[in-house]
């Protein structure tokens, strides 16, 4: 698998959550992304904040399923359904926000914005 790394030079303080958080959602496109190719990790910058980017080229989540994806137990492949739970808790303690918005059929995308407090 490919990893695009658009983040040189760009840093925020955080702790072992962060790569924690890099760890489960690599781990989520290896089992649930099937045809996923490459990984992009990159910032952007707009008039609502810093916004850090993870996304992949699989097959995405479905519409149904983007509701409950940070819910504590929830899961499509049979595990504990812990993982984007504790990532967003993991955010919460850093004081940012994390969504989910790819595409079905083209890709996962999480996005997690950086409150100024934690940068």
């Amino acid at each position: 698998m490919k990893v695009i790394n658009g983040c040189r030079g760009k840093s925020v303080l955080a702790d072992s959550f962060l790569r924690q958080m890099f760890y489960n959602f690599i781990d989520n496109t290896r089992k649930y992304g099937e045809k996923a190719t490459t990984i992009k990790v990159y910032f952007e910058e707009d008039l609502s904040g810093r916004k850090l980017i993870y996304e992949d080229d699989g097959v995405g989540i479905a519409s149904e399923n983007k509701p409950k994806l940070f819910t504590e137990g929830f899961s499509t492949g049979g595990s504990t359904g812990f993982g984007l739970f504790l990532i967003r808790k993991m955010m919460e303690v850093y004081g940012w926000k994390i969504t989910e918005n790819g595409e079905p059929g083209k890709g996962a995308k999480f996005t997690i914005t950086i409150s100024d407090r934690a940068s």
